[in-house]
């Protein structure tokens, strides 16, 4: 199962991921995305993502959980245009953690240097 939180429109490249993308063969029905439009915050952004977070942990009952984390969704990003806070970011760790499902976290997008270090300190 892969969940996909991410920013989505016609200017963002690759212009992948929409909501109707749900897998293929096999797969099918094992790929979520959330696609989101710029300017998303940190309140809006904990609320979905505990939400269908919960959801998804309740329908599939995971062994195990991959976290990517792309910090290009940081305010002042280079690429990104997200108004997302470390504090943001932070609460969806600690929200996967509370799971207590085995978790490797992995580093991901992030075009502003501070912004990523930043995060990752936190």
């Amino acid at each position: 199962m892969t969940v996909s939180f991410h920013q989505y429109g016609e200017d963002f490249f690759p212009g992948t991921g929409s909501l109707e993308s749900i897998g293929e063969g096999k797969g099918k029905n094992y790929s979520l995305n959330v696609p989101l439009k710029p300017g998303m915050d940190d309140d809006t952004y904990s609320d979905l993502y505990r939400d269908i977070m919960d959801e998804v942990i309740a329908k599939y009952k995971p062994e195990a959980i991959v976290l990517q984390l792309g910090a290009d969704s940081l305010a002042n990003d280079v690429l990104g245009r997200f108004n997302l806070t470390v504090k943001g970011h932070a609460y969806c760790v600690k929200k996967t953690m509370s799971y207590g499902i085995p978790l490797l976290m992995l580093g991901g997008g992030g075009y502003s240097v501070h912004n990523v270090s930043r995060c990752w300190l936190y």
